[in-house]
């Protein structure tokens, strides 16, 4: 069995797409997926399945998702694996949370195969990319104007396909469970 961690997009943010993470639980368990698994209520699923091909189980989330919830949202999918391999690379970098700086991983749909040089800037310098993988992104926030920049949209803008962002913090827990 093959251990997966998906992340819906933008569910039981500001009173919209509002999702239950122990109804969620249990129609992922009702329908194959086994040992699940969630963690705050940011629509983070760690589940396993001998289900092999990660299109087929997005597809299968979404349609989930819809049918007993009433919405569709985007599901981004990785393997526990991956998710341990962009924090080791993150860990590389020297990652060291300081005051003035926050770190975030951003986990794109599909892959993105136009090449960009990193490191890459939003306009007022308050989020610099400085990696990125075909699907996922590392990029470090500063306090601008009295906020954090945050790097979901610029990213999407950047490469056209939904994602998502998640703290190193919370991703650590993720893989612990």
């Amino acid at each position: 069995m093959e251990r997966y961690i998906a992340f819906l997009r933008g569910i039981n943010v500001s009173g919209q797409k509002l999702i239950k993470m122990d109804a969620l639980r249990m129609v992922l368990a009702n329908n194959g997926f086994a040992d699940v698994k969630t963690f705050i209520q940011s629509g983070n699923v760690i589940f396993s399945t001998t289900i092999t091909d990660p299109n087929h189980l997005i597809l299968e989330i979404e349609d989930l998702t819809e049918k007993h919830f009433g919405f569709r949202t985007d599901v981004i999918l990785r393997r526990h694996s991956e998710i341990e391999n962009v924090l080791g690379v993150l860990e590389a970098i020297k990652f060291q949370e300081v005051e003035d700086r926050k770190y975030y991983i951003t986990f794109a749909k599909e892959e993105f195969s136009v090449h960009l040089e990193v490191p890459l800037f939003l306009k007022n310098h308050d989020v610099e990319i400085i990696y990125r993988s075909s699907k996922d992104f590392i990029s470090v926030s500063t306090e601008f104007k009295g906020t954090y920049g945050f790097p979901n949209s610029f990213i999407e803008k950047l490469t056209g396909i939904p994602a998502t962002t998640r703290n190193p913090n919370t991703l650590e827990k993720i893989v612990k469970l």
